[in-house]
């Protein structure tokens, strides 16, 4: 077992039961994070039968992250057969090549062909995504969303990630960049996003976003000093709620102003989309009670060609467990068929280059030796 891994067996799993084939094997899904990396070993159905969390080595380089995934999906497969794998990851992501080319939690992370590597150590397919669309992904397929078609999600928490999936397959659009709803616009003369733009709705309705205008409210800087001003400055998006909720009027203008402007970028999403289910996650929707009157307000307003009173505006339901639930679906495949691997003419072309076949929704699988049969028990250590 993994130093540091917290290893749970059959007995007593985690089930997200939606009944698909029983005849097919389980697959690996890993959502990898800044700070650690959480694996399940999850059922066609999408039945958790094991699960760990290891750190993730990022000081160690990309060499060391691989290392450690290598072991990781080995622990969770045991001697089990296994399908595939799904990979999410922070960052932008070439979901066809499965190359990571930037994320701001890995930063050593930079053009990495994390997919194929892995899946030459693995002797299975890879499929890789970002993270925010498989955490779209897994609500889709056993969460919130799970009875519609076409649904947006949008992921509150330190930034606002999202990701769109459209008749039950993940858009990625052109350059595989779709989902950046965070940075949607609500006032261009609005605060300065980490983007660089002004006025993105993240910079508003996000933690960060929250804690800035909470402190603005209360004209206390960063460096300030005094107890009111530490008081402040502790403040999190969760204390500043329950404020909220107990008549706090500053509290109550900051988050006024972040519900209007997330009302106003997702009257932008389902105008452009024609979706009518928006899904909320992340720490900020524990917030949601607060902030849906005033959403719904925006949608009164501005939506042109849509009943507002159609829109479904749902709390996410899988928590943790959406971003692996993803990752599960994608390593699946479209309707949970699980992925084979390449044809001998598609694995005779080498890795670099090579045209791969699309094994479901948001994905394709990275490069996998021709020599392996699946499903096949991972190599030996």
């Amino acid at each position: 077992m993994l130093p540091g891994a917290d290893l749970l067996g059959a007995a007593g799993p985690v089930v997200y039961a939606r009944p698909m084939s029983d005849q097919m094997h389980p697959v690996i899904a890993v959502d990898v994070g800044g700070t650690n990396m959480r694996g399940a070993r999850v059922a066609p159905q999408g039945r958790i039968l094991a699960r760990t969390r290891v750190p993730t080595p990022v000081a160690g380089g990309p060499d060391a992250i691989l290392e450690t995934l290598v072991r990781l999906c080995r622990t969770l497969a045991g001697h089990a057969k296994v399908a595939a794998v799904g990979l999410g990851v922070p960052g932008a992501v070439s979901q066809r090549r499965g190359v990571v080319f930037s994320s701001p939690n890995i930063p050593c992370w930079r053009d990495e062909p994390i997919g194929p590597r892995l899946a030459r150590r693995l002797g299975l397919p890879v499929l890789v995504d970002n993270d925010a669309n498989l955490h779209a992904l897994g609500e889709h397929w056993l969460g919130a969303g799970r009875d519609v078609p076409n649904l947006v999600l949008a992921t509150l928490g330190t930034g606002i990630g999202g990701g769109i999936v459209l008749r039950g397959r993940l858009w990625h659009g052109d350059a595989g960049r779709a989902g950046e709803l965070g940075h949607t616009v609500v006032d261009p003369d609005g605060p300065r996003c980490g983007c660089g733009a002004n006025g993105c709705v993240e910079a508003y309705a996000s933690a960060t976003g929250i804690v800035r205008a909470w402190r603005y409210e209360n004209r206390v800087s960063p460096s300030g000093t005094g107890a009111r001003t530490r008081a402040v400055l502790r403040d999190t998006p969760e204390t500043i709620a329950a404020r909220a909720r107990r008549g706090d009027p500053r509290a109550l203008a900051v988050f006024a102003e972040a519900g209007r402007a997330l009302g106003v970028a997702t009257a932008s999403w389902l105008q452009v989309l024609d979706v009518h289910t928006v899904v909320f996650g992340g720490g900020v929707a524990g917030a949601l009670d607060l902030l849906e009157p005033l959403v719904r307000l925006e949608l009164d307003a501005r939506l042109f060609g849509l009943e507002s009173r159609r829109i479904r505006i749902l709390h996410a339901a899988l928590g943790d467990d959406a971003g692996i639930l993803g990752a599960a679906r994608l390593a699946l495949g479209k309707g949970g068929r699980a992925p084979g691997l390449p044809r001998a003419s598609e694995a005779s072309r080498g890795v670099a280059g090579r045209k791969t076949r699309n094994y479901g929704p948001g994905g394709t699988a990275s490069a996998v030796p021709a020599s392996v049969d699946p499903p096949s028990a991972l190599p030996p250590r």
